[in-house]
């Protein structure tokens, strides 16, 4: 059971501070004491990785060592390289590429600075400027409100051409004083703080590049990576607990429930009844910005929370970031903050009440900050887990200042709020921009031309908001969460079978959907296949059905069995989830991070990575069976569901029954599952493997307590398991596991399944022969499936099959 962990003082103080917390000095020397630092009269350099070089210039002579939204000042170790004048030109050679600057030149542009690194198996030289046209790979938008199909993407780092300058002039300081940050001083001569990345074809480099510029994604709770479950309908507790009790007699362990935002007390009955109706759910209790809980349907939320967590679910809660004037706590907000600002626009028809004004923060003051997180106690009180901050920003005053984007602030807040509560969960909110009321719903673009967006992995799970649904949409999303990488984003989080259901009279809809919100069976089913290789699985919808059993037949049998999949997958997700924290990788990726010379992999972007040994492919079209694209990586890879082989690269179109999807799997690949259709437990106490033909394979395991930070101090275990096939013998071991955590097992017992492989004449575990009624083997798949029973986690287990 978790305690509520909320203490305003230390809230306050980590509010404060939080900007500055990773900050160690300026990243200007190692613990040897190795300069990073060229400088060269108004230019300064500083080498941050062989590939990764900060180009600052200067005329006033004022350089700046303060970390930025975007670039942390940490010590870490100096990369080797050496400077010299030749010519007129600053030369700095790192192990991987060759800076020049024309010296004495202002400002620095494509003719005065220039890179050369090695891509395609040669040398490249590039003029660097943020403004270059450039052959972008992925990128990001803030949200997918309205949408039913593709918008163009803002770029991240990554590009075909090998190199992306990132432009950091402009944007805000972080400052240990409140309200935390400080706008770059004014100056009368040029300024410039640019970031060069030269990476050539190592793209998963330029993510590690941008781990250290910019930190590291965090580590969410292990019940983040099950089946989540979310609905804009307002539930009682009695109602999720029936929901969560369907799903646990299905056999499909339900790991997260996110409150939508009528979980929230009425603000007046006659307004409340007419919201209602306009949300499509006449009769039904409505609510907006209230900010505490609706006891008839909570009589004791805290009661309800310690039930969720009880059964390993995780509680989330909808915030709408502003407070209607009748709300009891106006006036102890005002105490603080002073009179507040009025939005009278949508928000105020929102909050649905007909005496009430909708009051606004200003988050670039620190009263206002203060006050508003204050407001969450009852809520964080009751144990919810998780923040889902639905849309930034009510008003344009809500966090303006230059180089300040709305978004990053607010969800940076939350970020350092949660972690105050003990909490891994940061903000779940939209990124990168904000909503600037110019009369467009969810604007895409950034003030500070999206560089803000570059640090949102430290704080933000992306919420992509309200969709329509098409077959378009489903197809765009897979491309979308995969295109993320290219800001270092592993967790992006999609409405599973849209928000608003299909378009009416051909446009998208996010008020009226209403409780007739159902999309095609086969939509439905494809969609929640696809979700389950993507970072986050959400069922979600407006008063629409999105359970698997409100969709009779192959369309709901399908789907269950993908949710059945996605949480039998924790283990090898959650894995993934610490290699993204540790290397800046992402969980789902796309093709060309992976094989970057390859045009198959630029052509395919609905086909991604899943970690290092999976590939799925999203079905975006109608019919059972349908034909899909499928792009087969080089190497040798074999169907998840079929076993069949294929050798690539190659494009092949694939005919895809509803009952199973296009995944393949590495040749020798292990993967690891929890087969036992129970809620995600830290440390399940059995484990399956199953191991793919091919001559060898690896996967190290990770495992922690599953929540809190004692996994900062080293507290998480580690168990590489490897498979060698050779001639007739294959050998499959687990080793020894490495480490300890709080509640870490002794003991485990291992389903060991091997793929396509003969009946075994003699099966051996730690080398004692097996009865052959210790066994099975099943002749139409070709698989043996050995079973070990409980053993120490402490030795190592070896299994061998010879045929």
């Amino acid at each position: 059971m978790r305690r509520s962990r909320d203490s305003t003082t230390r809230l306050l103080v980590v509010l404060l501070v939080a900007a500055s917390a990773l900050v160690l000095g300026p990243a200007s020397a190692d613990a040897a004491g190795r300069s990073a630092i060229v400088s060269d009269g108004a230019a300064r350099f500083t080498v941050l990785s062989p590939t990764l070089i900060r180009a600052e210039l200067a005329q006033d002579g004022r350089f700046e060592d303060r970390p930025t939204m975007t670039a942390q000042r940490v010590r870490r170790q100096v990369p080797r390289f050496t400077t010299r004048v030749r010519a007129g030109w600053r030369e700095i050679r790192t192990a991987k590429v060759l800076l020049r600057w024309r010296r004495g030149t202002a400002p620095l542009d494509g003719e005065t600075l220039r890179l050369t690194f090695g891509t395609g198996g040669r040398r490249t030289t590039a003029g660097m400027s943020p403004t270059a046209e450039q052959r972008t790979l992925g990128g990001w938008t803030r949200a997918l409100d309205l949408l039913q199909g593709p918008v163009p993407l803002n770029p991240g780092v990554l590009t075909r051409d090998g190199w992306r300058v990132v432009d950091d002039s402009r944007t805000i300081l972080l400052v240990p004083q409140a309200p935390g940050f400080a706008t770059r001083p004014a100056r009368e001569t040029t300024y410039q703080d640019w970031y060069l990345f030269g990476y050539g074809d190592d793209r998963a480099r330029a993510l590690r590049d941008l781990r250290t510029l910019t930190g590291a994604a965090p580590l969410l709770d292990r019940s983040a990576f099950g089946v989540w479950y979310s609905k804009y309908f307002p539930y009682s507790a009695s109602e999720l607990q029936e929901i969560a009790g369907e799903f646990s007699r299905r056999g499909i362990p339900l790991s997260m429930v996110s409150l939508d935002t009528d979980f929230k007390r009425q603000a007046d009955p006659v307004g409340a009844a007419a919201g209602a109706q306009l949300a499509g759910a006449p009769g039904l209790p409505y609510s907006w910005n209230a900010w505490d809980w609706n006891r008839d349907l909570f009589p004791d939320p805290k009661a309800f929370i310690d039930w969720a967590h009880r059964e390993g679910i995780d509680v989330g809660a909808n915030i709408h970031p502003s407070i209607n004037s009748n709300d009891p706590a106006l006036p102890a907000v005002e105490a603080q903050t002073g009179r507040l600002g009025t939005d009278d626009g949508m928000c105020r028809l929102l909050q649905a009440d007909l005496t009430g004004q909708c009051k606004v923060f200003d988050w670039t003051k620190q009263a206002h900050l203060d006050a508003y997180f204050a407001l969450h106690k009852p809520f964080a009180d009751s144990g919810i887990d998780m923040f889902w901050l639905d849309w930034c920003c009510e008003a344009p005053n809500s966090a303006v200042a230059p180089g300040l984007t709305a978004d990053t602030w607010i969800n940076a807040r939350y970020a350092a709020y949660q972690r105050a509560r003990g909490e891994r969960w940061p903000a779940f909110s939209r990124i990168g921009a904000s909503f600037l009321q110019d009369g467009v719903y969810g604007d895409r673009q950034a003030p500070d031309g999206g560089v803000g967006a570059l640090a949102e992995h430290r704080s933000t799970v992306q919420f992509t908001g309200d969709t329509c649904a098409s077959w378009e949409m489903l197809a765009f999303e897979a491309e979308m969460t995969a295109g993320a990488a290219a800001i270092g984003l592993p967790y992006v989080s999609h409405d599973i079978g849209s928000f608003a259901g299909l378009p009416i009279a051909g446009q998208c809809n996010g008020v009226i959907a209403g409780q007739n919100n159902v999309v095609p069976a086969d939509l439905y089913a494809r969609w929640v296949q696809f979700a389950t290789f993507e970072p986050l699985d959400r069922l979600h919808s407006h008063h629409g059905k999105r359970l698997p059993w409100e969709y009779p037949g192959p369309a709901g049998d399908a789907a269950a069995e993908a949710l059945r999949l996605r949480a039998a997958l924790v283990p090898t997700t959650y894995t993934l989830a610490r290699r993204a924290h540790d290397t800046g990788l992402p969980i789902t990726g796309p093709l060309w991070l992976t094989w970057p010379r390859e045009e198959g992999a630029h052509e395919n972007p609905t086909v991604r990575t899943f970690g290092p040994d999976i590939v799925a492919a999203s079905v975006t079209a109608p019919g059972d069976p349908a034909q899909t694209r499928l792009w087969v990586p080089p190497g040798t890879w074999v169907d998840w569901f079929t076993g069949e082989r294929s050798r690539g690269p190659a494009q092949r179109t694939v005919s895809v029954p509803l009952s199973r999807m296009p995944v393949l799997v590495r040749a020798g690949a292990v993967v690891v599952t929890d087969p036992s259709g129970k809620r995600a437990a830290p440390a399940p106490a059995l484990l399956r493997i199953d191991a793919f033909r091919g001559s060898r394979g690896r996967f190290a395991l990770y495992e922690d307590a599953g929540e809190g930070y004692a996994f900062e101090r080293g507290q998480a275990m580690r168990t590489t398991i490897t498979q060698r096939r050779s001639g007739r013998r294959t050998t499959v071991t687990i080793g020894r596991a490495r480490g300890r955590f709080a509640g870490a097992p002794s003991r485990r017992s291992w389903e060991i399944r091997l793929r396509d492989v003969a009946r075994p004449r003699a099966v051996r575990v730690d080398g004692r022969r097996l009865a052959t009624s210790a066994f099975s083997y099943e002749a139409a798949s070709r698989t043996l499936v050995v079973r070990t029973g409980a053993r120490s986690t402490r030795r190592d287990v070896s299994i061998v099959a010879t045929s």
